[in-house]
């Protein structure tokens, strides 16, 4: 069984600082202009503010502490999303279901009709990889950023369960 976890560059002391006072900031701006909203469309600005918030928590949520964690063994790749320590079950890919593999771009010219499963992050340094395998009686595509050991091993893995 391989692991791999896949996550964001995390920030330096001092970034992690700049980011808080950045935050703060968007905050308090957003307060004085909702605030100066109110008096043009009432208690809807409110729920906009609110809206806006949530919207900086899951820009937050989403580059800072969402990461993948792909567990391979010879017949499947377990893929889960992670906040933190806390890792939920995103999707099982059989290796002998595998159709093909290749680049993201070629991959999603080829199916164009497969679901698209994104288990990347943006900051990483690893070469994206598509997998299209077949999930109950249709296409799917899943795209992930392996390290050479775990391409390796879902190369190794999916040729010999293609036999």
């Amino acid at each position: 069984m391989l692991q791999q976890k896949l996550r964001n560059r995390q920030p330096t002391a001092l970034q992690g600082v700049g980011l808080i006072l950045l935050i703060a900031l968007a905050v308090f701006a957003g307060s004085a202009f909702f605030t100066l909203l109110q008096r043009r469309v009432g208690p809807l600005a409110s729920a906009l503010f609110i809206a806006y918030g949530c919207a900086i928590a899951w820009f937050l949520l989403n580059w800072y502490a969402l990461s993948f964690v792909y567990t391979a063994t010879d017949d499947v790749l377990r893929i889960c999303r992670a906040y933190g320590k806390r890792e939920r079950f995103a999707a099982d890919i059989w290796l002998n279901r595998v159709e093909a593999w290749g680049p993201p771009e070629e991959m999603k010219r080829r199916y164009p009709r497969a679901r698209v499963l994104q288990a990347t992050r943006a900051q990483c340094e690893y070469e994206p990889l598509a997998l299209v395998y077949r999930d109950s009686d249709s296409l799917a595509m899943a795209v992930i950023q392996p390290d050479e050991a775990m391409r390796a091993h879902l190369m190794q893995a999916i040729r010999k369960a293609g036999k």
